[in-house]
Parts: C-alpha cells; sequence; structure tokens
C-alpha cells in the first residue's frame, strides 16, 4: 500500500534498503554472467575432441563378460559418432577385441557404454580408446 504524506508517495522520496539490496545484487548477476560469457568468448578456442577412455567394471553377464567403460572428452568441441574398440591382452599381443558406437561426445563431458567379450578379462590388461569421430 502506497503512503502518501502531504499529497506526495512518500516511497519515491526515500527507497526501502531491500530495493537497493536487490538493484545491488541484480547488477552484480548481471556483471558476473556478462563476465562469464566474454571470458569463453575469448579465452575458450573450440579445439579438437580429446576423447580418453577407462574401464568403471567388468561384470559377468549370461552372454559373457561386460567391460563397462566411460570416454571423457577433454575438448570443448563436441564428437559425434565416436567409435570404441576394447582390447584384452595377455602380455603382448590382443587376445580379444570389441567395439561400438557411441552417438556423442560433448565437450568437456562424458558418455559411458559397455562392451561384451566371450573370454574373462580377470588377471589381464584391459584398454578402452577411441579410434574414430566425426564432427557434428
Amino acid at each position: 500500500m502506497t503512503k502518501v504524506s502531504a499529497g506526495k508517495n512518500v516511497e519515491t522520496e526515500k527507497p526501502h534498503w531491500i530495493e537497493w539490496v536487490a538493484g545491488a545484487v541484480s547488477v552484480l548477476l548481471v556483471l558476473v554472467v556478462i563476465g562469464w560469457i566474454g571470458k569463453d568468448a575469448l579465452a575458450d578456442r573450440d579445439t579438437a575432441p580429446d576423447l580418453v577412455g577407462r574401464v568403471l567394471r567388468v561384470e559377468q553377464k549370461s552372454q559373457g563378460f561386460q567391460v563397462d567403460f566411460e570416454i571423457r572428452n577433454n575438448a570443448s568441441f563436441t564428437a559425434s559418432q565416436v567409435k570404441v574398440r576394447g582390447e584384452i591382452s595377455g602380455m603382448a599381443t590382443p587376445t580379444a577385441s570389441a567395439e561400438t558406437i557411441l552417438d556423442y561426445v560433448p565437450g568437456q563431458s562424458n558418455a559411458r557404454g559397455g562392451l561384451i567379450f566371450a573370454s574373462d578379462p580377470a588377471g589381464r590388461k584391459i584398454t578402452i580408446r577411441a579410434t574414430a569421430f566425426n564432427e557434428p
């Protein structure tokens, strides 16, 4: 409710302190957003995808041994149709391999999937790597 004193609106002459706080917070938020967008525009350059794979877990399933993996994209550019190859190796040569395709791996993010092997990978080295990708 507007307070009136001697025909004048009192609220226009003397704003409440909470209005000043709300205005200052709003200005600060706008400046932070502008700074963030400016930093992205000037400092972050799109670079080719940098895809790194790692094994999350191995589980025995009815169809074989499922190796769950994660592909991390350390670059800012998105990769699509990422071909992932997994290999189980004994000493020096691969003994088993499997492949899959991930639809996309966004920049600075990750995607997960699974590969199924017929042989047990216990005690052997499992290598997960991206072998190909497309630019979206």
